[in-house]
Order: structure tokens, then sequence, then C-alpha cells
């Protein structure tokens, strides 16, 4: 079987939101599994030493236009949140509590707060908005309230961030594809050529 496809992201990074349903499906064409693996972008960023991008205002001002074009491109509903950016530490600690018993609900809470996030403009920082994503793929409230709370789950997100910086990640989306680093979410075509058995 071959190998999983592994995808580093923030859940507050348009890129990450603008890649992942189209990783997806590009991964099912080619006979593969995603492995979804959220961190916190401002804490790895910090760890090793890069400014975040968006609190460069040169930079800030290009990507947050980029992001807009990127997502009529592609085809995708987005909307710039109000509350942009913000620290996503509350959904990537209930994926990971949810990743523990259930791979597929992780993600399809993962899909749903995507949505929630870039297109119907709910924050990511209040928990009775998470417990209301949760509740909207089927996840009870006092499970969103255990995750959001356990110490496994805060393990968990701080042990994916350490990973995720062993194995070079600096940005959001990023992926590995047989062991070959991608960053940024136009770089699906070069994805798509690699998995077409092509060398790059």
């Amino acid at each position: 079987m071959p190998a999983p496809i592994d995808f580093y992201f923030d859940f507050a990074s348009p890129y990450a939101y603008l890649l992942s349903g189209q990783l997806e499906a590009l991964a099912a064409k080619h006979g593969r599994e995603v492995r979804w693996y959220p961190i916190l972008l401002w804490a790895l960023l910090k760890q090793i030493g890069l400014q975040p991008p968006l609190e460069i205002e040169t930079k800030k001002r290009y990507m947050l236009l980029d992001a807009e074009r990127s997502a009529r491109f592609y085809g995708v509903p987005y909307r710039l949140p109000d509350q942009f950016p913000v620290s996503s530490h509350l959904p990537a600690r209930l994926f990971y509590h949810l990743r523990s018993s259930d791979v597929a609900l992780a993600k399809r809470f993962a899909q749903r707060a995507f949505a929630a996030y870039f297109v119907e403009n709910t924050t990511l920082t209040d928990p009775s908005m998470i417990t209301a994503i949760g509740a909207s793929v089927g996840v009870d409230a006092r499970d969103v309230e255990a995750g959001l709370s356990a110490e496994a789950a805060k393990n968990g997100l701080r042990d994916e961030i350490s990973s995720a910086e062993k194995k070079g990640v600096w940005g959001s989306p990023f992926v590995f594809i047989d062991d070959k680093p991608f960053f940024g979410a136009d770089r699906l075509p070069q994805m798509e050529f690699l998995l077409e058995s092509k060398a790059l």
C-alpha cells in the first residue's frame, strides 16, 4: 500500500483551508491516505526563531490579497474572518482528543472547523463555538469539554509541534509525500506530478 501523505497545518491558516479538501481528493485519486497534523504556527516559528509573516505589514497586505485571489482561483468559498489571525489551540486540542479514538471523526471535525472559520466567520477561540462545531459532526458536548481540557490532548499538540520542527516544517500548509516536502497551497500541481510517479 502506498505511504500516507502527511499534512501539517494551522487551523487559522487560510492556505491550509484552501488546500485541505483538494489534498484529500488528490490523495484519494492516487490511493493514498492523508494524515492530518494540526500545529500552532506561531509556536513553531517561535521555536525555530522565525517571525510570523502577518507581523510584517508588507507580507500581511500581500497574503490577505493573495488568499482571496487563490480562493477564487480554486473555486473555494472564503471570507476573511473578523478575528484574524488567532491562536487555534482549541480546535487543535480537540482534534487530537478525537483522533485518539476515531481518526475519521477527527478529520470531519477539522474540515468543519475550517469551514466554520473561513466561510461562516465563527471564532476559534471561544469554547462554546468549538462545542457547536463539534456537535455539527456528532461530538457530544461533554466529549468536547474533555478534549479541550485533557492533558493528553495538550501534550499531543505540543508533541506534534516538536515533531514538525524536527521534520523541517516552517509554515502552513506543509505536506510530505514520500518524505518530499511541499510548502503552500500553490504546490498542489507539483504534488500531483509526483504522485503520477514522475521525478521531482
